[in-house]
């Protein structure tokens, strides 16, 4: 009798339900949300918050309405999407029960009961548009973590709506943490508590409602004020307090911890070499001193600014975060963002509509390379080995969301850099901040897809091996479980490197259950070459290698197998891996891997190479290119080199032969070298190696970004 009377149309809960039930219905058939874990559960907590609301509001408001039956009814809809996500993971998968029923728990109870706590408070204050209000409130709360975006550093944020966001799918690993747990149970006590104070105190005069609005206002104050403290938010005190060194210019200011006196030298040197350059290819110099904040590693840049594993730009705040071990991959890509500012529209500064394919685009067309190769070359090789976008889709809504980030990156990037030679950076501005393709050039989009693909269609670049290679790669929404698969490989690494091999094994192999993953096959090979098991190594490996063909890994897989024969001494197998990879040719880091393995390999030094620590890959390697240089090898030396930190002036000593540049292997070597002594600011050698990797022209894929290289080299040699 009582399920009835609150299911009846009257008291609304039955609405309520069936309005969630579609909704979950249709969320279960989505990418991330359909997964029981982070996704599902924020996007719940955020409708559930609502519904809570204005369902306690509808009940509260009768005269004759119990708590009780209140309580139960919220309880009711709280259910409704956990039943809905573990009926249907139970016949699809669950990535985690443990973190789906965590984030839910955390979550959307969470945010159900402030839902219901802010209803309480409404209604102890007004008498009239209570609803109105109450989604005002909603939709103001909402605000502050886009108001902490746009103000602070970072780019996650912590909110009662849904309890945390993680800034960037470039960071796919989460799970529930104690701060979460934290954040949540502030939330959870807040939300009580006044529910609590109104149950006792309603019905009070005026003035005991304004000291309680008073209260509410102080804690909701104290709290965002505070969330720094907590970790909660990064405001630009604090990360100056992580990022305390400075190095100041009218144009940049570096803010950084640990780089060498050198490294934040030659950062700053390369930074107004680009400041100057792209101040003469898009005709605007920034309104404000761009600011640069470089973080140690990976680890420090996601806990205080929120994305890891991307380098990112706000050109609303001229300001740029980056990690030092990648900002010369990054750097000149980000200050185009910063740059683009001065022509950008709205209040963050960025392309008309927000538009994700023009923001990207112009920044990778002005940039002009990927990986070394130029910009379209590289988008050629995608589009006449079967991976094809359609431009005019690209360039609407957020599609450039939809393939995986390389091509959408590429094809924008290689379109952009098209209109620029065809019509002048003046136009492509105009396009940027209008987002009118007519009005800005004059010109149908299909038309120029139409000559732009005419033109990608006569480039013979590349392979089909490469194009795998470079854009197989699956988007965050196409991939199994990925925010739990990347949270556990990370333990499961980390667990390989402290030797706790059982923990490592279990983890990789639960993760393989669930979803053939590259990663957890390279880390359980391994667990197997330090267990002494490399037969099981091999076995895995060798079984894996064709589920992943048509994908960046198939060759990575076939490499791993090649060491693992390697390692086992199994000789001529190995050698005759290797070579199945050059004949290949994926990827130019391969060819020059390989053909030093193989050389290696000659000198039976193989085994030893792949054995030892880099100390004594170092050793090798210099006695590889003691009498004459085997080219191939010195890309992988310099690695080593700038990893151990050795000596510039001694490592001179290792190339004090004559460079013979006839071929791709001495230019791209060449390349190397001169890179290498620019950033220990022997100018002088660096551009004579600079200028040497130019003598090889012809069928040279580099060449473009060799030619940079050179104009990079020339003007800190005659500027500095």
């Amino acid at each position: 009798m009582l399920l009835k009377r609150m299911l009846s149309n009257e008291n609304g809960l039955l609405i309520y339900s069936l309005v969630l039930i579609l909704i979950n219905i249709t969320l279960i058939q989505f990418p991330l949300t359909g997964t029981f874990g982070y996704e599902f559960a924020a996007f719940n907590g955020l409708i559930l918050t609502i519904f809570s609301g204005l369902y306690t509001l509808k009940s509260i408001s009768k005269a004759d309405y119990k708590l009780s039956n209140l309580v139960i009814s919220v309880l009711i809809i709280t259910t409704i999407p956990l039943v809905i996500v573990i009926v249907h993971s139970i016949f699809t998968m669950f990535c985690s029960f443990c973190d789906g029923l965590g984030f839910y728990v955390l979550i959307v109870t969470t945010s159900t009961l402030f839902g219901s706590a802010i209803a309480f408070i409404i209604d102890f204050i007004l008498n009239r548009f209570k609803k109105t209000i109450f989604l005002l409130t909603i939709f103001l709360i909402a605000l502050v973590p886009i108001l902490e975006i746009y103000f602070l550093p970072q780019v996650y944020f912590y909110s009662p709506l849904i309890g945390f966001f993680p800034g960037n799918i470039y960071d796919e690993g989460l799970s529930p943490d104690l701060k979460l747990l934290f954040h949540q149970l502030v939330v959870f006590l807040f939300s009580g508590l006044m529910i609590l104070v109104v149950l006792k105190y309603r019905g009070f005069l005026i003035n005991k409602k304004t000291i309680f609005i008073v209260l509410i206002l102080v804690l909701s104050v104290v709290f965002q004020f505070s969330s720094d403290w907590f970790g909660f938010s990064t405001t630009y005190s604090s990360l100056g307090k992580e990022l305390n060194k400075q190095i100041s210019s009218n144009k940049i200011c570096l803010h950084f911890d640990n780089l060498t006196e050198q490294e934040s030298d030659y950062l700053k040197l390369c930074t107004e070499y680009y400041y100057n350059e792209l101040e003469r290819l898009l005709k605007v110099r920034p309104s404000k001193q761009i600011q640069v904040y470089v973080f140690n590693d990976r680890q420090q840049k996601k806990k205080l600014f929120g994305a890891g594993n991307a380098d990112v730009a706000k050109p609303w705040q001229y300001s740029i975060y980056i990690s030092a071990d990648s900002w010369e991959q990054t750097l000149k890509h980000e200050l185009v963002h910063i740059f683009s500012a001065e022509f950008g529209t709205g209040p963050f500064k960025l392309a008309a509509g927000y538009n994700p394919a023009l923001i990207e685009g112009i920044a990778e067309a002005i940039e002009g390379n990927v990986d070394n190769y130029s910009l379209f070359d590289f988008t050629s090789l995608a589009y006449n080995h079967n991976y094809k976008i359609d431009l005019n889709s690209l360039f609407t809504g957020l599609n450039f969301f939809k393939s995986n980030s390389s091509l959408g990156y590429t094809y924008s990037g290689a379109f952009m850099q098209y209109l620029i030679e065809k019509y002048g950076i003046d136009k492509v501005k105009d396009f940027y901040e209008n987002g009118d393709f007519s009005s800005a050039f004059n010109s149908n989009l299909n038309l120029e897809q139409t000559q732009f693909e005419n033109k990608l269609e006569e480039s013979t670049f590349g392979n089909q091996a490469m194009a795998d290679y470079y854009f197989g790669r699956l988007s965050i929404l196409q991939k199994v479980c990925p925010r739990y698969v990347s949270d556990r490989l990370n333990d499961a690494f980390i667990n390989l490197e402290n030797e706790n091999l059982p923990e490592a094994k279990q983890v990789f192999k639960e993760i393989n259950n669930k979803t053939l993953n590259y990663s957890a096959i390279i880390g359980l090979s391994e667990v197997y070459l330090k267990e002494n098991k490399i037969a099981d190594g091999i076995k895995l490996v060798k079984n894996s290698i064709n589920k992943f063909a048509n994908t960046p890994y198939y060759h990575n897989l076939i490499f791993r197998l090649g060491d693992l024969y390697a390692m086992d001494k199994q000789n001529e197998l190995s050698a005759s891996i290797y070579n199945k990879i050059v004949v290949a040719n994926p990827n130019y880091r391969f060819n020059y891997l390989v053909r030093t393995r193989l050389d290696l390999f000659q000198r039976s030094k193989l085994f030893e190479y792949l054995d030892e620590t880099d100390s004594v890959k170092l050793k090798l390697l210099i006695e590889l290119n003691d009498s004459s240089y085997r080219y191939n090898s010195i890309p992988i030396l310099i690695d080593i080199l700038k990893l151990r930190k050795f000596n510039y002036s001694k490592s001179l000593s290792i190339f004090n032969k004559t460079f013979i540049v006839d071929d791709i292997e001495s230019s791209y070597a060449a390349f190397k070298l001169s890179q290498y002594m620019l950033s220990n600011f022997d100018f002088a050698n660096g551009r004579k190696y600079a200028a040497l990797s130019l003598r090889h022209k012809n069928e040279n894929p580099f060449y473009a970004v060799m030619k940079k290289n050179f104009e990079k080299a020339n003007s800190f040699f005659l500027n500095n």
